[in-house]
């Protein structure tokens, strides 16, 4: 990292998108869908992909997208990646039925996961997830992680799409998080036009701020900066939540550097293929995977770096978590300050085992304190009640 802050020339965050399959149909992903015709990179290949990035100089590889559980040698690839001294973290959507798999992995000494939830109430979240119980998964994961993880030096996150959907719960669900001792982090909804595909973005177009939603939006980011002073589990650092401001109101983020992303510079993605992508919306034109034995000489080329910013120029600009926070860790001052102080929290921090009824309790506790909100879930426009199971 401290390579990164100094040359701005190093890729110490990785995305890496190990499966192409998802067990829910978020309404506002199109992940799955964006990457069905690519074939998943043999097993035999990942010692090479790891090697590769310890010789560019990556430190955190992000195991994710969405469910990377749903891929059969994950536990081995954690084991690889560790083995190189990579810094592995997972995203997860709660995939109950891979608990061995999590439990492998954290005998292997993975101690970072995120798990995704976006409502504490049961309709909202099936509603978002089209996926029946999936609060009651979601819990039943935070329960087993919490029981399964060392209680020292683990970093456990929840992962939040920001809406308008959601936007008046956002309180609620840092104060839950907050109860248990994990950590929160936001994302702000991303729509795209379907006339203008994107990998990641979906366009459901119900999902999107208006303009009489800003002023809430505004007053909300100042709350969250106030409520992490007041020692409430927000990950997001200050410069990070006033971008999601400025995302949302003009869509185009205001925290870029000379108006152009940092890929490859600091973040890149790698596709279920293993090859090489700018970022989870944009696919390189030319297919270049990670574990060719001359990938480190490819990518430090300037012909490389030069393409691969003809597709960043062209793009209008994200606000996902990963990417700006990785651009505001190298760039900004204050923001550097709050990663590190963030880290030396963590640290002292200790992993509080739950069940999954003591989490409910937590639940039932904290919607009881914000009545208002609870009680109009269900007056917000849908534009379709029904629930698909997978």
């Amino acid at each position: 990292m401290l390579k990164a802050i100094l040359t701005k020339n190093s890729p110490f965050y990785i995305q890496f998108y190990i499966s192409k399959f998802c067990h829910q149909k978020c309404k506002m992903c199109n992940i799955v869908e964006a990457n069905s015709d690519l074939k998943p990179f043999d097993p035999d290949k990942i010692e090479k992909i790891a090697e590769n990035l310890r010789k560019i100089w990556a430190w955190v590889v992000l195991l994710t997208w969405w469910e990377p559980f749903l891929r059969p040698d994950i536990d081995e690839i954690v084991k690889i990646f560790k083995s190189k001294s990579l810094d592995v973290r997972t995203q997860t959507a709660w995939l109950l039925i891979k608990k061995d798999k999590i439990a492998k992995c954290v005998e292997y000494w993975l101690r970072d996961i995120n798990i995704s939830i976006d409502s504490l109430d049961e309709w909202l979240s099936d509603y978002i997830n089209s996926l029946k119980w999936s609060r009651r998964n979601a819990m039943k994961m935070i329960s087993f992680v919490s029981n399964t993880f060392p209680a020292k030096d683990s970093i456990c996150a929840l992962w939040c799409v920001l809406s308008r959907y959601n936007i008046d719960e956002i309180d609620a669900i840092l104060d839950f998080t907050t109860k248990i001792w994990w950590r929160l982090s936001l994302v702000p909804v991303h729509i795209t036009w379907k006339d203008s595909p994107l990998n990641f973005r979906w366009n459901d177009y119900y999902f999107k701020f208006q303009e009489d939603d800003l002023p809430k939006l505004k007053t909300l980011i100042e709350r969250l900066k106030k409520k992490k002073r007041e020692w409430l589990h927000l990950f997001d650092s200050d410069d990070y939540l006033d971008s999601i401001y400025d995302f949302v109101k003009t869509w185009y983020p205001s925290r870029r550097h000379k108006n152009v992303c940092d890929s490859p510079n600091l973040y890149f993605a790698i596709l279920p293929d293993g090859s090489f992508a700018p970022c989870c919306d944009h696919r390189f034109w030319e297919k270049i995977y990670v574990y060719d034995p001359d990938f480190p000489k490819i990518y430090k080329s300037k012909l490389f770096r030069n393409n691969v910013t003809n597709i960043t120029k062209k793009c209008p600009g994200c606000n996902f978590g990963s990417y700006p926070e990785m651009t505001l860790s190298a760039r900004s001052f204050w923001t550097i300050k709050e990663r590190i102080l963030l880290q030396l929290k963590t640290k002292k921090s200790w992993l509080k085992a739950y069940s999954e009824d003591e989490l409910f309790t937590i639940i039932d506790e904290i919607i009881k304190k914000y009545p208002y909100v609870y009680k109009n879930i269900k007056d917000l426009p849908y534009r379709d009640e029904k629930f698909y199971e997978v």
